[in-house]
């Protein structure tokens, strides 16, 4: 079996997150990376440039991103 490679973030580059209800095209932006690379604080932007939120993913051992808490801006 063929083992499956994660995407590879670094801080700035963006992110899409569909799981949250994200529209599509609408994008985050890595704030923050840890635990070598399988951890990301991600900031989701409006389109006004304002903060709608952070989400926290984390990587599993099959490399696929996945939601593990977010805050959401009022």
């Amino acid at each position: 079996m063929a083992s499956k490679t994660r995407i590879v973030y670094r801080e700035l580059d963006l992110v899409p997150i569909p799981e949250l209800g994200v529209k599509v095209g609408d994008l985050g932006v890595v704030d923050f990376i840890y635990d070598d690379g399988r951890g990301l604080h991600v900031e989701i932007g409006r389109e006004d440039g304002t903060s709608a939120g952070f989400v926290q993913l984390e990587a599993n051992k099959a490399g696929a991103w996945h939601v593990m808490a977010y805050s959401v801006f009022g």
